[in-house]
């Protein structure tokens, strides 16, 4: 990611990424894009037809701050609407599964003197070069891309499309509240960074109610509750997800802690549950869900939380 590109630019379609200045154009109009997301495109197109994973991406962007993943997310989208294209749409970028991000269009590299030649140039004529370079991009997306894309939605088909989180019980007093707190909001921050997730706020008043009657008022297909429970200097959490239409227990675990590591007993709840959100068994028998036309056109995945 350190290649010295101070004077390259990178062009593709009708648009130019020019290092030096810094800026995006199109069709020699420049176009409104933040430093991050520029810095976030800048590390793509200089590894074009790579797969570049998340962790590279952070490190390179934010490389002295601590961010989460959807900051990363949030600079992908920017891109996207900057290029005018949608999530889904892979004319440029493609998201693989479980990896990173993939710029999958032709790129030419050249300096700023080039550029500046090509400002005073005719429309091109036909580039065979450009032909075969666009080539390779399809097929490099038909190869390795498509079927990881494939595999990622196949596991999207079966998972939890709506998940209502309620209220973690505690036992005996309530000096255990703030843990809940705590635990809940790091799930939703968690959540957050998962690809096409809406975090949906929800009705507090179902927090005291029935994981079944909760989940049920809220359309979910999953219910996440839990309790805690304390003991001198030990915590005890135990967590489970509930189907709601098959009113049954479908994952479940306890964590045991001492107070000396709250954060991090918040952290491991928070990635076991993603994990057991993601398996493509969690839901066995359930087909993939049809669009609800009372909570809209937006067929996202959608996670209510309770408190």
């Amino acid at each position: 990611m350190n290649e010295r590109n101070g004077r390259a630019v990178y062009e593709f379609d009708e648009f130019s990424v020019d290092m030096a200045t810094r800026q995006l154009f199109r069709n020699r109009i420049p176009v409104d894009i933040t430093p991050k997301a520029f810095d976030t495109l800048a590390a793509l197109v200089t590894r074009g037809g790579e797969t570049v994973s998340k962790a590279e991406l952070i490190n390179h962007v934010w490389a002295e701050t601590a961010v989460e993943e959807n900051n990363l997310t949030q600079q992908i989208s920017a891109i996207r609407r900057a290029l005018g294209v949608g999530a889904r749409d892979h004319r440029f970028i493609v998201t693989v599964p479980g990896r990173g991000y993939c710029f999958v269009a032709s790129l030419r590299k050249s300096d700023e003197n080039a550029l500046v030649e090509s400002n005073q140039r005719k429309p091109h004529r036909f580039d065979p070069s450009s032909v075969f370079g666009i080539g390779l991009a399809v097929a490099y997306v038909l190869i390795v891309c498509m079927p990881m894309s494939i595999l990622g939605l196949r596991g999207a088909l079966v998972k939890p499309q709506t998940v209502a989180v309620l209220a973690f019980k505690t036992v005996g007093d309530n000096r255990d509240e703030p843990l809940g707190i705590g635990i809940r909001d790091t799930l939703r921050a968690k959540l957050g960074t998962l690809d096409d997730v809406a975090v949906r706020p929800a009705d507090s008043h179902l927090e005291s109610q029935d994981a079944i009657i909760a989940g049920r008022r809220l359309k979910a297909d999953v219910v996440l509750t839990g309790s805690i429970q304390h003991d001198d200097n030990k915590i005890r959490i135990a967590v489970e997800i509930v189907d709601v239409s098959n009113e049954r227990v479908v994952w479940g675990k306890t964590f045991d802690q001492d107070t000396s590591n709250v954060f991090g007993l918040q952290d491991s709840i928070a990635g076991e549950v993603i994990q057991a959100l993601q398996r493509p068994r969690l839901l066995s028998g359930r087909k993939p869900r049809e669009k609800r036309s009372d909570m809209g056109s937006n067929t996202s995945p959608h996670f209510a939380f309770l408190f």
